[in-house]
């Protein structure tokens, strides 16, 4: 039975296709115009702007019929097939809906050469095998049919000629209610068989299609998650990134190997309920805190996980667990430049200190990770060499005193000299004579060698990445010559400010005064609670 159905009679005005720099020096695209059916080339200049548009504007005419494009244009890869006229039904059958997309499309094939073809999209969702399939024709002929469903598998996302349906086409701009209309009809049928098929009331599939990814494509990914745990909440907010984004939000959780999902979905499909399937698959006490944190939120089961390979002990793993969280907070760089904030050098880090000092001290490590400098330590420690680490254990060093005993043992380390290159803008900027301190980048890394040595503290290790320009140190001296603190800045960020034995500039409050009104006139954001003011607002 027909549910639903909308026509668009009109994706795009026209089509473009960069062709990069040709031998005059000049920068051309190539354009098929809708209006006319013509295809022609234009030599823009240099590339500028979001939408890959030059700098002689952000629109075009075509040369045959005059036609003026500017919004709804397209830009695409040679090959690439694009929608140009489109039928989107719902069809809902017994234990079966199908979602079907039919579209004329238009593929630039070569130089002037414009291809025009049929294509055909069936996303098919069985309610009584709790499976999805998505299926791709091309001019009547079969390309691909993979499953979709498991959280993991982010292919829907590249393949579907549905990613089209962006805010700047001519569907979303006159449709936009009619397309809206059509992905409830199809919600819906799957919601209503769904509960039929498993005789209890489930929480609604809707979410938010964001922008990224156009109308449909993140509300279909959603329904067939769903279909396949319908335990599960929906896909977490981050699913309306790229699939980067959405891969980098897995690394943050912890999630290594994913192809576990996949005995996840085995289970699910054998009755299993859905948390029961994760704590068989991932080897987690099936107890009722596990179940209220999974319940809440599935993706934290790389973390649960990790924490559970590390501590035998129940509630010391849960206190890990809680631990991890809590760590993640103390990022001061933010999301965009963590590396991951659990990630595989804290974890190698804590399992070699668990042969140390137990599950009680890699447990207060974590849950205390500003008081031990924790971050620190797991630097300190991979720059260590095999003769330092070892002795850790056999000097019996004592927990409170591991980041000053490695800071120590680091700096005696055969230490090859580095020089630095840091940019002269990026000098001018953080170098500053006030009457009384001194604000200077070192040149060279064994002026941070010494520089640890008189302020207590673990910035000889530093020495890579002053070099590599991902970070800056900034000394401080006073009047005297005399270093009183070291700073940390990435990019246009202050991170950390130290004065000695890596206490905060903040209780000298005159010394953070200074500290203030220097990364007020470098134009630096400060995102460190080592300094103190009423209200931060300062230049990004």
């Amino acid at each position: 039975m027909l549910a639903a159905e909308v026509v668009i009679p009109q994706m795009f005005t026209a089509y473009a296709e960069d062709l990069g720099y040709l031998k005059n020096g000049l920068h051309h695209y190539q354009y098929y115009c809708e209006s006319c059916g013509q295809a022609f080339t234009s030599a823009w200049g240099r590339k500028t702007g979001c939408l890959q548009w030059c700098e002689k504007g952000d629109y075009f005419h075509c040369p045959h019929c005059g036609t003026r494009h500017e919004k709804h244009v397209a830009c695409v890869e040679r090959h690439v097939l694009i929608p140009n006229k489109v039928r989107l039904a719902v069809k809902t059958f017994q234990t079966v809906v199908n979602f079907e997309v039919h579209c004329s499309t238009v593929q630039f094939r070569d130089l002037l050469s414009v291809f025009a073809g049929r294509y055909k999209e069936v996303f098919r969702f069985d309610i009584a095998r709790q499976t999805v399939t998505f299926t791709r024709y091309e001019n009547g002929h079969k390309i691909e049919s993979l499953e979709i469903g498991n959280p993991f598998k982010l292919d829907l996302f590249n393949k579907s000629i549905l990613g089209f349906f962006q805010p700047f086409s001519l569907a979303n701009i006159y449709q936009k209610s009619e397309l809206i209309r059509v992905l409830k009809a199809l919600r819906e049928a799957v919601h209503k068989k769904l509960e039929k098929k498993l005789g209890y009331k489930i929480p609604s599939m809707f979410v938010s299609s964001g922008q990224f990814h156009g109308v449909f494509l993140l509300p279909i990914f959603n329904i067939a998650y769903r279909v396949t745990f319908p335990n599960a909440p929906n896909l977490p907010a981050i699913y309306r990134e790229s699939p980067g984004t959405i891969e980098r939000f897995w690394e943050l959780k912890a999630i290594w190997n994913r192809g576990l999902m996949d005995e996840v979905i085995t289970l699910t499909r054998q009755k299993t309920n859905f948390i029961t399937a994760l704590t068989t698959v991932y080897s987690l006490p099936n107890k009722p805190v596990i179940r209220r944190i999974l319940g809440a939120d599935p993706f934290e089961i790389g973390l649960l996980s990790e924490a559970f390979s590390i501590c035998q002990n129940y509630d010391y793993a849960v206190r890990l667990y809680n631990g991890f969280k809590k760590y993640s907070t103390l990022n001061p760089y933010g999301y965009e430049y963590a590396p991951g904030y659990i990630n595989e050098n804290l974890l190698h880090f804590l399992r070699n200190m668990l042969l140390i000092y137990g599950e009680a001290g890699v447990v207060h490590m974590i849950e205390k990770a500003e008081e031990t400098e924790l971050r620190d330590c797991v630097r300190l420690y991979r720059q260590l060499n095999e003769d330092n680490r070892r002795a850790i254990k056999t000097e019996r060093v004592k927990l409170k005193d591991l980041h000053d005993w490695m800071a120590k043992r680091h700096r005696l380390q055969n230490h090859v000299n580095l020089k630095f290159n840091v940019p002269d803008h990026i000098v001018k900027r953080l170098s500053m004579q006030t009457d009384r301190l001194k604000f200077f980048l070192p040149k060279e890394s064994i002026e941070l060698l010494e520089a640890g040595a008189e302020l207590h503290n673990c910035v000889a290790s530093y020495g890579q990445a002053m070099k590599d320009n991902r970070k800056w140190i900034v000394l401080v001296a006073d009047d005297k010559g005399k270093l009183v603190a070291c700073l940390e800045v990435r990019g246009k960020i202050l991170v950390q400010a130290k004065i000695d034995k890596n206490q905060p500039v903040a209780k000298d409050p005159k010394l953070n005064a200074e500290v203030i009104a220097w990364a007020k006139e470098a134009k630096l954001e400060i995102k460190t609670d080592d300094v103190t003011e009423e209200k931060i607002s300062m230049a990004s």
